[in-house]
């Protein structure tokens, strides 16, 4: 199960829906949840249908720049059970481990309004005893190491990020990907990058998904960059097997006709259907040794043009 966050910056933007489209064809997450959306409840709607998912929850803005949504597919078993102006609350009921909480944050911004947010995030880690995910855009960093550019970060503000977490209960889940998810003014003298999003797990989540990794992807059309959730049992759970798809990039490589080829001629005689079968289990394995880094040259190319 997956689920990607994102600080949209608006869905009104030419290249917003053009970028989710991307993400969800690429990433293929379970559900996803957005920030600043500036969006009603009809247009979320309209981006369901867009975007294939089959349900879908918003909370209005009432300001410039806010406005949540969460959307997510019939076989994520996702329950709303609470909601706000800075958050969604959703219970997902795991065919495989039970009931477990995720949540979609939305920080202050104004640094004269951090203390209520912080109080927040306490009363909300009170709510619950499920295992816990609480993710997105905090707007707080936890160290220096998390800001480059400009003015260091008021110590604290640092401090008193750190000390919410504590309060909590949580974890800060290692990110994989670039290490900063926010920037601005890129490439000028007032440049400056943080890593204002991150997901926060309570302990007995960490127990029921070891193997999760959370990674921090591209897109050209938000300063902010989205976050992939994996949720993982284990390496070693073998869930039901992914359909096969042929991808058309295959057919731009030198090689890969000579190899269909050669590995046909050693084909058993039999079925066609049989013969297909060993087809593709070589056409999986050839990807995964030479096809596997693709998506991810993607994301560091839309990561340059992002950043410049």
């Amino acid at each position: 199960m997956s689920f990607i966050s994102w600080n949209c910056r608006g869905l009104g933007s030419p290249s917003t829906v053009p970028n989710l489209k991307y993400l969800v064809r690429t990433y293929k997450p379970d559900g996803i949840f957005l920030s600043e959306t500036m969006a009603a409840l009809n247009k979320i709607e309209e981006l369901k249908y867009i975007l294939s998912f089959d349900s879908c929850f918003t909370v209005d803005r009432i300001c410039r720049g806010e406005g949540l949504a969460f959307l997510w597919k019939k076989s994520a078993n996702c329950i709303i059970t609470n909601y706000s102006q800075n958050h969604i609350d959703i219970e997902v009921v795991d065919p495989l481990c039970g009931k477990w909480r995720l949540t979609g944050f939305y920080g202050m911004p104004e640094s004269g309004r951090r203390k209520e947010s912080w109080n927040f995030l306490r009363n909300l880690a009170r709510v619950s005893s499920l295992p816990w995910c609480v993710i997105r855009d905090y707007n707080d960093i936890l160290s220096d190491a998390e800001k480059k550019g400009r003015s260091e970060r008021a110590p604290w503000l640092i401090c008193g990020f750190r000390q919410v977490v504590i309060d909590a209960g949580l974890i800060d889940l290692e990110m994989n990907g670039y290490e900063f998810t926010w920037f601005k003014s890129l490439g000028t003298d007032r440049e400056v990058e943080e890593k204002l999003d991150r997901a926060l797990v309570n302990s007995s989540w960490c127990n029921l998904f070891p193997a999760t990794a959370l990674e921090c992807l591209t897109t050209t059309s938000s300063d902010q960059y989205p976050l992939l959730l994996n949720c993982k049992l284990s390496e070693t759970v073998h869930r039901n097997p992914q359909r096969f798809k042929f991808e058309n990039t295959w057919l731009a490589e030198p090689d890969f006709r000579d190899q269909v080829k050669a590995r046909r001629q050693h084909y058993p005689h039999g079925k066609f259907t049989q013969k297909l079968t060993q087809c593709v289990t070589d056409l999986s394995e050839w990807s995964r040794n030479n096809n596997n880094n693709i998506r991810r040259e993607i994301s560091k190319v839309q990561g340059k043009i992002a950043r410049f």
